[in-house]
């Protein structure tokens, strides 16, 4: 089963994009293959060496401020010398996503090519259309995404040739700036990166732990910012989750700034990030009301509903009491809009969308600043930075850095959040345990003040809990399975879980929702069949007090998903499991330190019931039990009765940090789930 594979799109993994293709010409190569230097000794085992890599983009603005369009091409060229046959695995196969969808609008790969110099020193240019497509079995990995992807097979490629490839991709997504490193998974002899935009669009940059400063120039039209680096190892997890590479790697930031575009130039210059808060609040947060006594009488309902559940009367309530009220219509009632508004939409006020019971992310936070200081209750305005991208750097005021603004209002002598459609006092996982910054903007003296949510729901083991349990009928005469599923979720995992189910939820729409993800999950198999039915959310609480806990069910009847022969029937055990684990890239060899998002345990729990007697014929080689100080997983499987099979499965993470020396322990226990995950069950009937 392959594992790994040479991914064309290597931009993506920057990007952080899915992006898709439809069409792409093949590149007029203008210069001959780059001369390899002499490999380094110290680079002389690996396994592969990246000779050059490098990015550049170009982009063009338009538009006016805050809606701004860009046209950008991004091209990405790489030579990469094969020096074992471990990487072969990795450079064999050229894969690019299809366009599908509303992406088609936004991404259009441009060129795609790829040239080998053999050993011999001849070169080979292919026309990557003419490659063989590969012929996928159910055992590859990529079987499942084969109709959402061109997989082109590299039949040729040896140890010791070199490969080199350009992709050209042309986007509508708007860069406002990022946070890049120039490492690779091999050595890397050369890597740059480049952007050039007009002079209207300023540019600004930073760089970090002793990187080298950027090249720039001007021309007539355009400013360039380059970064270049030289022999660099190979890290494979730079740029992978539970990753801190901030704290090891040298890195660079950088920031468009489109105030040019404006209409209205701003009226004071930002210096600091108490006025780029500001800033934020006078592009974003001014209020419109058009229906003010309708919005007032939604209040008085609301408040009056509220009041007669907490046995007080409407007057009595605290602003915290008010607060809560406002975030349980805004979670459990209100449906937030991915799509652009209508046109008339964007003209209305926030009375609108609260009284209509949806809203754009824009307009929900405006509801939340009226709200706050219609009921003159004290607040401010914050910002975070994920804890896994490093420290906000005051010094380099910057929207990049920023992950998002939220609010913050005073509660007695403390401070409660709000953020988005989640609950009271809970904020994403990756903003708590690192430094946040927070304002009033009702004084446009107030300077910038710290604040820091600690780390207690990060290593609330206890209440960080998943818990699926399903009753699964199974008939073997019909390969049919009834399933009735309940999906339970506490503290973190909640926060994680609820956004798509409660928008289905709150739209009617849940068992549409639902039955999309079965379709696609089941996308490449013609024979299986699945329709679910009776979605509900049974439970979703606002409240810390509460934990969060969030719980809905379905039911969902799966046509020929078993396999028969000879009277056992196997089943994918992955078709089951779905544990998302903390997983832990380049273990072995690995050379920077592993953070975990936060503790808990995950818990999958399947009553089976066959219509005949039935037994696990590989029961032995599925049980498991590996535990350490960081992490367990265990795979327990019960014959309860002659018809009827118990199977547990249960994922626990201990610790926050792992020590890049104990990562090792980590991924035994993700192994021994992984194992279980690609293994299959067997079910002998007597009829065997």
């Amino acid at each position: 089963m392959k594992k790994n594979c040479f991914l064309i799109i290597l931009l993506l993994s920057s990007f952080g994009w899915q992006l898709s293709a439809q069409s792409f010409s093949d590149h007029v190569w203008k210069e001959e293959m780059t001369t390899t230097p002499e490999i380094p000794g110290e680079y002389a085992a690996a396994d592969a060496v990246i000779i050059n890599s490098e990015t550049y983009s170009r982009g063009t603005f338009s538009g006016t401020f805050p809606y701004i369009e860009q046209l950008a091409t991004y091209r990405t060229q790489v030579h990469v010398k094969i020096q074992k046959e471990a990487a072969l695995e990795d450079y064999e196969q050229i894969i690019i996503q299809r366009f599908k969808g509303r992406i088609a609008d936004y991404v259009q790969y441009k060129t795609v090519d790829v040239r080998i110099r053999k050993a011999d020193g001849t070169v080979k240019n292919y026309n990557v259309r003419d490659l063989p497509l590969a012929k996928l079995t159910e055992s590859d990995d990529l079987f499942e995404s084969k109709d959402d992807l061109y997989i082109y097979e590299l039949t040729d490629l040896e140890v010791g040739d070199e490969l080199e490839t350009i992709t050209v991709i042309e986007s509508k997504f708007l860069d406002q700036g990022r946070t890049v490193n120039l490492y690779n998974a091999y050595p890397t002899l050369r890597a740059s990166f480049g952007i050039s935009v007009p002079l209207k669009v300023k540019i600004d940059g930073r760089i970090y732990n002793n990187m080298p400063k950027p090249a720039t120039r001007t021309t007539s039209t355009n400013k360039i910012f380059s970064w270049e680096m030289k022999n660099l190892k190979g890290a494979p997890e730079a740029n992978s989750s539970g990753t801190i590479y901030q704290n090891d790697l040298e890195y660079f930031i950088y920031e468009l700034n489109f105030d040019a575009f404006r209409q209205d130039q701003l009226s004071f210059q930002v210096k600091n990030y108490a006025d780029q808060i500001l800033q934020y609040s006078e592009d974003f947060l001014k209020v419109r009301v058009r229906k003010k006594k309708k919005l007032e009488e939604f209040y008085t309902q609301l408040f009056a509903d509220g009041a007669k559940a907490f046995g007080k009367k409407p007057e009595e309530l605290q602003a915290i009491e008010k607060v809560y009220l406002l975030n349980e219509y805004v979670a459990k009632k209100m449906q937030l809009i991915n799509e652009e508004l209508e046109d008339f939409e964007k003209s209305e006020g926030i009375d609108y969308f609260v009284l209509n019971g949806r809203t754009d992310g824009r307009n929900l936070v405006r509801i939340y600043r009226d709200f706050f200081e219609r009921f003159e209750i004290p607040y401010y305005v914050a910002i975070a930075k994920s804890r896994f991208d490093g420290p906000i750097d005051l010094g380099f005021v910057s929207n990049t850095q920023i992950g998002d603004y939220f609010f913050v209002f005073k509660n007695g002598d403390g401070f409660l959040s709000i953020n988005g459609m989640g609950g009271l006092n809970e904020l994403p996982w990756n903003f708590y345990n690192t430094k946040c910054y927070m304002r009033d903007i009702t004084d446009r003296n107030a300077t910038l003040q710290e604040i820091n949510f600690g780390d207690a729901a990060l290593i609330d083991a206890k209440n960080n809990k998943r818990f699926v349990r399903s009753q699964v009928q199974i008939n073997l005469k019909k390969n049919s399975i009834t399933q009735k599923t309940s999906n339970s979720y506490s503290g973190l995992y909640a926060r994680g879980a609820r956004g798509r189910i409660m928008n289905g939820h709150k739209a009617d729409t849940l068992d549409k929702t639902l039955q999309r993800s079965f379709d696609y999950n089941f996308r490449v198999y013609e024979e299986i069949k699945a329709k679910v039915s009776n979605a509900k959310v049974d439970k979703m609480e606002t409240s810390p007090l509460a934990n969060f806990a969030f719980k809905y069910s379905y039911d969902v009847v799966i046509d020929n998903l078993l396999k028969e022969e000879k009277g056992s029937f196997t089943v994918n055990a992955d078709e089951f499991l779905g544990h998302s684990i903390r997983n832990v890239v380049n273990a072995e060899k690995r050379t920077l330190d592993y953070h975990i998002p936060y503790l808990g345990t995950d818990k999958e729990e399947y009553y089976l019931v066959f219509d005949e007697e039935v037994e696990l014929e590989n029961m032995s080689a599925l049980l498991k039990k590996v535990e350490n100080e960081y992490a367990s997983y265990e795979m327990k499987i019960t014959q309860m009765k002659p018809n009827m099979i118990r199977i547990q499965s249960i994922y626990t993470v201990k610790k926050l940090f792992i020590a890049k020396d104990q990562v090792l322990k980590l991924d035994e226990v993700n192994q021994a789930y992984k194992d279980v995950r690609d293994a299959k069950f067997v079910f002998k009937t007597k009829r065997a």
